[in-house]
C-alpha cells in the first residue's frame, strides 16, 4: 500500500517575474524565461486547485489523481485512495499544505483558465500573454484599493504581501517605472 505526504509546486521567484517583465519591456522575448515561468505558473495553480477541492472534501490522490472523498473533518482519520492504495492520515495532508499560500478559493476560475489554455499556447508571445493576463487578473482584483486582506498573487509569486504589491505594482507601472529602473 503506498503513502506519503504530498508534494506541492512552489511559488515563483520574484526575481524571475521581475527578469521576464524587464525582457518584455524591452522588447526581448526570452523564450526560455517564458517556459520556465510559465511551466512553474502551471503547476503552481495545479497545486493551488488542488488545496480548493480538499477544502470541498474531494481529495486529488497525488498517487494517481483519482479522488478521494472524504465525509469527516478528524485528524486522526486515515484518508485512503479506492484506485491504487495511497494513504495518509488527515491531519498529516493538512500539515503538508499549511503555510504554503495554497489555499485560493477566490482564484479557482483563473488557475483553471491557465492551466486550460497553457497547453494551447504555442510562441513565446502568446505564453507571455498568458502568463501577463495571470499575473495581472489577480493583482487588479486584490489591489490595494479593493482588497481586503491578502491579495492572491501572494499565492503565485514568493515573498511578503508587501514584497508582491510592491513587485506588481512597480510592473504596472504604479510604482516606479522600468525605465527608471524602478523594477
Amino acid at each position: 500500500m503506498k503513502s506519503g505526504t504530498p508534494s506541492w509546486s512552489p511559488r515563483v521567484e520574484r526575481e524571475k517575474i521581475r527578469r521576464l517583465y524587464l525582457n518584455d519591456a524591452s522588447g526581448l522575448l526570452d523564450s526560455d524565461l517564458i517556459q520556465d515561468v510559465g511551466e512553474r505558473l502551471f503547476w503552481r495553480c495545479r497545486s493551488i486547485l488542488s488545496v480548493c477541492e480538499t477544502a470541498e472534501g474531494r481529495i486529488p490522490c497525488p498517487a494517481c489523481e483519482a479522488t478521494i472523498e472524504r465525509s469527516k473533518d478528524a485528524k486522526d482519520q486515515t484518508i485512503r485512495c479506492g484506485q491504487c492504495g495511497w494513504s495518509i492520515r488527515w491531519g498529516d495532508y493538512q500539515k503538508s499544505y499549511r503555510h504554503q499560500e495554497l489555499y485560493a478559493r477566490g482564484m479557482a476560475l483563473a488557475a483553471h483558465t491557465f492551466i486550460k489554455q497553457w497547453p494551447l499556447k504555442v510562441t513565446p508571445r502568446e505564453k507571455m500573454g498568458l502568463i501577463d493576463r495571470l499575473i495581472h487578473v489577480w493583482h487588479w482584483e486584490n489591489s490595494r484599493v479593493h482588497a481586503i486582506g491578502r491579495p492572491a498573487a501572494v499565492n503565485l509569486i514568493e515573498g511578503s504581501r508587501r514584497q508582491v504589491l510592491q513587485l506588481l505594482d512597480r510592473l504596472s507601472g504604479r510604482g516606479s517605472t522600468v525605465a527608471e529602473g524602478g523594477i
